[in-house]
């Protein structure tokens, strides 16, 4: 069995938890993310939100920081992803110009597997939101 740091199991707890209360509350996309055992934390940002500082956060926030520079290491690289390892974690990291996307995981848990294929949904416009385009 894989072992989550404390902040990230305290969070999935209270998010588990609210589940479980028959709350009506919807979860966001980055939220739904979080839920997978093995992420700790994801970040969802928009272009907009990179030029006010208010990017989309979800997860232990001691690792905004170092998520905020490796989006700037991707832009510096010129590259569409970057993965990034910081101890027993690692920091996936992809998007354009309009839209980043940042997971971090542990090492060699199962939802390796699964990582990128979560980054390339959350790059996806919402249905709302393509609703809106058309």
């Amino acid at each position: 069995m894989y072992n989550l740091s404390p902040g990230a199991r305290d969070l999935q707890v209270r998010i588990r938890s609210r589940q479980g209360q028959g709350n009506s509350m919807s979860s966001t996309r980055i939220e739904r993310v979080l839920r997978h055992d093995g992420i700790v934390a994801v970040l969802d940002m928009t272009a907009e939100q990179a030029q006010a500082g208010d990017p989309s956060w979800v997860g232990e926030e001691r690792w905004k920081p170092i998520v905020l520079e490796a989006v700037r290491l991707r832009q510096v690289a010129n590259e569409p992803s970057v993965r990034i390892l910081v101890g027993e974690h690692a920091i996936l990291i992809a998007g354009d110009e309009k839209h980043v996307v940042g997971v971090v995981f542990i090492k060699g848990h199962p939802v390796v597997k699964s990582v990128v294929r979560m980054v390339r949904q959350l790059m996806r416009p919402s249905s709302a939101a393509a609703a809106a385009i058309v």
